[in-house]
């Protein structure tokens, strides 16, 4: 793994040099399932989504992404599926609808479904103390910050349950949400399930930063019980959102209720159903030539990775950071971390959401109940938790997604039920229930400051013309 300078003026360079060899390198537009657009039927003007992808190209033709994909599907119907950029923009390789990314957060409702599934089962339940499957979390303690900066603990006041850590109130944290006190102990005891952002050491040679990194645990159980008993609570169980690792807890608490290896349950009770065949925690060789490079904005790495804030040129938009043919992702994987670990394309994604927006079936499969989507997409936190000036206003949280409860304050296009949640590398994905729609972007840009999220949301809803 290493990062690779690449400033503005290359990249346009290189963007030139493939428009030249082939014109339709940077804009490949590409149908899904019926060969041709049936916008009409699904109440969307195909002049209004003709203008999605031109009017997102100006990320990839300046240098501030490597390439996209997006995809929009509304009444059943796939109304937009666009290719656009480069899957490798060192080697000029186009980016392809099939094409393999590093989905990172959105694996997070992945994981949502598959609680749903244990719990329909009767193995999980939402109020379960979470030391039911992992018995280290009996004894886990809150850290208090005093104000003179010293730190203390105490003893938990409810214990932790499946529900907090599934809705990010569990009082576990990431490093980059974490407070000063809570970051050191989880840098001192590598208390990370990732290759990059918690558990990374770069050293600079000759002009490239070179990136050695590790996953710390040998599965995502050993990962559960050391963050138990080596790292307290960042606040009490229940009493706020701290954005966390609490979603790659719950894989082990799907392998144990379930008694499989979480990449097994998840392969047998979502992907194989859904046919979901290019979605997995590791690539397979025969798929490798699919893979993506990932890059990195340089101006905001700092927010997610300290060591390196210091050690970037300043000048330039984009930074190769995860080189497809040589990244840990080619590697068979041992931990499977439910909050960030999956590789997925687009299509499969966008079978994932459509699923969802369907009750929880696709064609003749159902993975979980219509009651059962509806209980993962209703706001669960309290209004001790929303009302706090800290939180988005207009938005709540389901089990793993984000939930609109009322798109006027969000200031964005969309409907009051609309869940959504994406991933660090600027991929992102929505289902609006209402609108009889969902929505996938990807792309491949970790650290990104361009509002490519927000324009992509407005482009979508202003195509609706029923």
């Amino acid at each position: 793994i290493y990062i690779h300078f690449m400033d503005k003026q290359e990249f346009l360079m290189l963007t030139k040099l493939a428009k030249f060899a082939a014109i339709s390198v940077v804009f490949i537009p590409t149908i899904l399932l019926s060969g041709v657009y049936e916008a009409k039927q699904a109440g969307m003007s195909q002049e209004r989504l003709d203008r999605i992808a031109p009017a997102l190209s100006k990320y990839v033709t300046t240098g501030r992404i490597p390439g996209l994909i997006t995809a929009v599907a509304r009444k059943g119907k796939v109304v937009h599926f666009e290719t656009q950029g480069f899957a490798d923009v060192e080697n000029l390789i186009p980016l392809k609808k099939d094409s393999l990314f590093r989905i990172y957060s959105m694996s997070k409702p992945i994981t949502g479904v598959a609680l749903m599934v244990l719990i329909e089962e009767g193995k999980v339940r939402l109020s379960d103390p979470v030391s039911l499957y992992i018995p280290e979390f009996a004894t886990t303690e809150v850290l208090i910050v005093n104000e003179d900066g010293s730190t203390s603990l105490e003893a938990i006041k409810k214990p932790l349950t499946i529900r907090d850590l599934a809705t990010h109130t569990s009082g576990i944290a990431y490093s980059f949400t974490a407070n000063k006190a809570l970051r050191k102990i989880y840098a001192d005891n590598k208390l990370s399930p990732y290759f990059f952002i918690d558990n990374l050491e770069t050293s600079a040679k000759d002009g490239v930063i070179v990136v050695s990194s590790q996953k710390a645990f040998p599965n995502i159980c050993s990962f559960s019980a050391a963050l138990a008993s080596k790292a307290p609570l960042m606040h009490q169980p229940g009493e706020k959102y701290t954005y966390s690792m609490g979603m790659d807890v719950l894989g082990c608490v799907i392998e144990r209720a379930s008694g499989q290896t979480f990449d097994v349950f998840l392969k047998d009770r979502i992907f194989k159903p859904l046919s979901m065949n290019d979605t997995f925690f590791n690539v397979p060789k025969s798929k490798a030539d699919r893979f993506t490079n990932l890059y990195f904005f340089p101006g905001d790495i700092g927010r997610l990775i300290p060591g390196m804030a210091n050690n970037l040129p300043s000048d330039t938009l984009m930074l190769l950071m995860d080189e497809r043919t040589t990244s840990p992702y080619l590697d068979p994987a041992t931990v499977f971390d439910g909050g960030s670990g999956l590789v997925s394309s687009t299509e499969d994604y966008l079978k994932f959401a459509q699923m969802l927006l369907n009750g929880g079936k696709l064609g003749d499969t159902r993975i979980i109940s219509r009651k059962s989507v509806e209980l993962f997409s209703r706001n669960h936190l309290g209004k001790q938790i929303t009302d706090n000036p800290d939180y988005p206003e207009g938005m709540g949280f389901g089990i793993t997604v984000g939930v609109t409860t009322d798109a006027g304050l969000t200031g964005q296009h969309g409907s009051d039920g609309t869940y959504f949640w994406g991933g660090a590398a600027s991929t992102i994905f929505w289902v609006d229930p209402k609108e009889e729609l969902v929505a996938v972007a990807m792309t491949q840009l970790m650290a990104s400051p361009w509002p490519l999220r927000t324009e992509f949301t407005t482009l979508v809803y202003q195509a609706i013309d029923d």
